[in-house]
């Protein structure tokens, strides 16, 4: 699964979503922006195990929809310190997938 998000970050290269930057931030101080694209495509994430949480969206009649999130996360050294900073990705492993599967706007409507 890591090596399939790692290819389609890498093909959807232009992709504007993966432009936003993750901060990195130590306790001693030191930090360092990193674009979603550089956190995909390092490889250096890990994928944790799925967890059953209550959905934040509400539908029509269903108020506690139970949904499978699969959290991202990296471990990095501190450069300064030394101590490791550990780094979750804002979203689950299926929201990224969907984002990266999905087809560009068509420039004609959206130019």
């Amino acid at each position: 699964m890591k090596d399939s998000v790692i290819s389609l970050a890498q093909k959807n290269r232009n992709n504007r979503f993966l432009r936003n930057k993750i901060e990195l931030l130590c306790a001693c101080g030191f930090s360092e922006k990193l674009s979603y694209y550089d956190f995909l495509t390092g490889g250096e994430f890990d994928i944790g195990q799925p967890t059953a949480t209550i959905s934040p969206f509400i539908s029509e009649s269903v108020y506690d929809e139970t949904i499978n999130v699969t959290p991202l996360h990296a471990t990095r050294k501190c450069p300064a310190c030394g101590k490791e900073i550990i780094v979750v990705f804002p979203l689950s492993l299926e929201n990224i997938i969907t984002i990266l599967q999905a087809q560009p706007p068509d420039p004609q409507m959206y130019g």
